[in-house]
């Protein structure tokens, strides 16, 4: 059934060779489309008559809220942030030494009386063979708890500190990660500038030998190709900086963590 349409179809139109191929191409499209509509009302479906459609997998770059939390992280792994967790942890070995300080202040005392070479009279007072003695110093009871408190205060104060550290690290890190990212847009601004101003020149210098163009428009031509190119530098310039201190900051390439 198929064929005897595609047959007569080719028949009509023959007398046009121009719309022939498109209209053959409509044709053949509805002809499927009426058979896999008919396939789908007779439920006569099956996978292999299914026309799946093509999928492209496309892997996209790193986003830049991955790449600011990755910096982040790696910013808190590093010495400064670390050494302040140190600090956390010398404070509360001052607070657990401060709770034990108590037994440094307890005195105990000893003695033993030797009765071996005395003979006690009959009816005498007989001494006790052995002396103990503890002592406690009164101002324990009044300076030991503002030590402990004291000390509870220090582990404190030591992690606002570290929580500070964090802090100032993360607003550090991506203030400058938006620095860096901001010269390079204005890098990829200036570099349009630039081969314009370049151009421009280089017209201008070619009409200048030619004669056509007087020393002051050769000169102006020249002063805005070096301004723009001074702009340039100075942004390179500024934008590797910002670059050193990033990545002193996360202790790593920062290529290796855009990528």
């Amino acid at each position: 059934m198929l064929k005897t349409k595609i047959e007569n179809f080719t028949r009509m139109s023959h007398p046009s060779r121009i719309a022939g191929p498109f209209l053959l191409t409509l044709c053949l499209t509805s002809l499927i489309g009426t058979s896999v509509r008919a396939q789908h009302v007779t439920g006569s479906r099956r996978k292999t008559d299914s026309i799946a459609p093509l999928v492209f997998r496309v892997i996209p770059p790193a986003s830049d809220s991955l790449i600011q939390a990755r910096l982040v992280q790696l910013a808190l792994e590093g010495p400064q942030y670390q050494s302040s967790g140190h600090k956390v942890n010398i404070a509360q070995s001052d607070l657990s030494r401060a709770k034990r300080s108590w037994l440094n202040l307890l005195a105990v005392s000893g003695s033993l009386n030797d009765q071996s070479f005395q003979t006690p009279a009959p009816g005498g007072y007989t001494y006790p063979k052995y002396f103990v003695g503890l002592t406690i110093p009164i101002g324990l009871f009044f300076s030991l708890g503002p030590q402990i408190q004291g000390a509870r205060e220090s582990v404190e104060v030591s992690k606002n500190i570290r929580e500070e550290t964090a802090r100032s690290l993360k607003a550090e890190v991506l203030s400058k990660y938006k620095q860096y990212k901001n010269y390079e847009e204005l890098l990829s601004l200036e570099n349009t500038i630039v081969v314009d101003q370049q151009t421009a020149f280089a017209q201008t210098e070619k009409k200048f030998k030619d004669g056509t163009a007087t020393i002051e428009q050769y000169n102006l031509a020249n002063k805005l190709y070096s301004d723009e190119m001074t702009k340039k530098l100075n942004l390179q310039l500024s934008q590797d900086l910002i670059k050193l201190d990033i990545e002193r900051l996360i202790g790593t390439n920062l290529d290796n963590v855009t990528k």
